[in-house]
């Protein structure tokens, strides 16, 4: 019992953790870098009541503008196709189709450009998964029509410039209510996609949380008990007899201790670092019934689109010697280039990419939540904190598994072609990622749905049918 409460505890602080605000630290002057008042993080917008999904957020000067956006794609074209008739394997009895929920973070959700939004809620991956298995049942939170951008989503102000802008969509956006949680527009119905932006298995079977903002987009299932003495899965393991489950957990967490903390170490970020710091207890009570599914492994954040925004390799091909000077807790340290060194995409960052001088030496001052060094790479790998904790639970408990810290690697080095030939491109102008460089676009979901698939096919004998993502891209009308 002691250990299932530290657990809990563990997993509630880095939950809390993901909500929190970037640390504010103090730059002093740098020839060609915007002045300090740009460069201390702030809200550009003072009325957002939910975190963004978007990296650089918290700076106003990525933020040029506003806009407006009416999707003009077409998700109805593609489900409303005919489709080959899958074979599942032990999945379910002859003639019968599984009963499936999935839960999850934004990946899971279908947030892309910043925000939960109903575009990319339609093209997640669990929708696009179930239409292959033949489920037809199967039922998204999808925002109303009149709320279709959601909690706000951003585009580039122009795709093609050398460092990303973004301008912020200001129509169509959700109904929020003020309070402790926000609260959101409830959906009416039975549901069976439960995942939200850094939600997962831990955040529905911890009590509900009035001080957690991750905890508003729960309030969105209205058919489903939420108090302050209950928790979300007692509800959802009533209403439903499930004996298929996607669980997508940890992903959100990661990155956002990444992106918001300016050291990455156990007291900033809520981690506590162990090589199989998984929390079984909580996939364990969404599991309550021995039932199949699928877990995912957790991507590097290398691999993410958002840190590759400033790659640290253009620095070095420019200038003949690198050495930045970086402020931490325990002092001043340097980093010259010869250690793993990664940049977040801060304007202090971009700073030095706009006055490095083709083979003359290049000398900076970055703070620490500019830099992600050589010892920080270590503490935040997935593979030290998460992977082989998920391998083996999945392995435990007769779980596919889907990799996706490979399947990002391969994005990342440019080597992922699907089996219909399509060239699968993680670079900011790619079709992958979305504008916020984390989650992806429906060529994306496309992608990694087929992954979920083909790790189904593996494990259970199916031979669920794959997505013909170049035929897919064409119907729905993406890029």
């Amino acid at each position: 019992m002691k250990k299932y409460f530290f657990t809990c505890l563990v997993s509630l602080s880095f939950l809390a953790f993901s909500c929190a605000q970037k640390t504010s630290q103090e730059p002093g002057p740098i020839p060609g870098v915007p002045s300090t008042e740009e460069e201390t993080p702030a809200e550009t917008n003072t009325e957002r009541l939910l975190p963004s999904q978007l990296p650089t957020i918290a700076y106003p000067m990525f933020v040029t503008g506003t806009t407006t956006y009416h999707s003009k794609l077409k998700p109805e074209a593609w489900f409303a196709r005919p489709i080959e008739k899958a074979d599942l394997g032990s999945l379910a009895n002859p003639g019968k189709v599984p009963h499936m929920i999935a839960f999850g973070g934004g990946l899971t959700a279908g947030v892309s450009n910043g925000g939960l939004n109903r575009e990319a809620q339609q093209f997640a991956y669990p929708n696009l998964v179930a239409r292959q298995m033949g489920i037809s049942d199967f039922k998204t939170p999808l925002l109303p029509e009149d709320e279709a951008n959601g909690t706000g989503i951003f585009l580039y102000e122009d795709p093609k410039a050398e460092y990303p802008r973004w301008k912020e969509v200001t129509n169509n956006l959700a109904k929020l209510e003020a309070g402790q949680p926000v609260k959101m527009t409830p959906y009416e119905g039975l549901i069976h996609n439960f995942a939200y932006p850094s939600g997962g298995t831990i955040g529905v079977t911890y009590p509900f949380c009035p001080s957690c903002k991750g905890q508003a987009y729960s309030s969105r299932f209205s058919a489903y008990e939420n108090l302050d003495d209950t928790y979300l899965l007692g509800d959802i393991q009533r209403k439903h007899d499930y004996d298929f489950v996607i669980i997508e957990e940890y992903f959100d967490g990661l990155h956002a201790a990444i992106i918001n903390a300016a050291r990455l170490d156990e007291r900033s970020t809520g981690v506590v670092w162990n090589e199989n710091r998984i929390n079984p207890y909580s996939i364990e009570f969404v599991l309550n019934k021995e039932q199949k599914g699928v877990l995912f492994t957790i991507p590097h954040f290398k691999h993410l689109g958002f840190m590759n925004w400033y790659n640290v390799l253009d620095l070095k091909r420019k200038a003949s010697s690198i050495s930045m000077v970086y402020q931490t807790l325990n002092g001043a340290k340097v980093a010259d280039g010869s250690k793993t060194l990664y940049l977040k995409p801060t304007p202090t960052v971009e700073g030095l990419f706009r006055t490095v001088e083709i083979n003359k030496p290049l000398e900076g001052k970055l703070f620490d939540i500019d830099i992600i060094d050589n010892g920080e790479d270590y503490f935040m790998d997935p593979d030290k904190i998460y992977n082989p904790g998920l391998s083996k639970f999945a392995s435990e408990h007769n779980l596919a598994l889907v990799d996706l810290r490979k399947i990002y690697e391969q994005i990342h080095s440019g080597s992922y072609v699907t089996e219909d030939g399509m060239h699968i491109d993680g670079s900011m102008r790619g079709n992958f990622f979305s504008a916020d460089g984390i989650y992806p676009t429906p060529v994306g979901q496309a992608v990694i749905a087929n992954e979920v698939i083909k790790a189904i096919n593996s494990k259970y004998g199916s031979r669920i049918p794959l997505i013909n993502v170049t035929e897919f891209a064409k119907i729905v009308g993406a890029k």
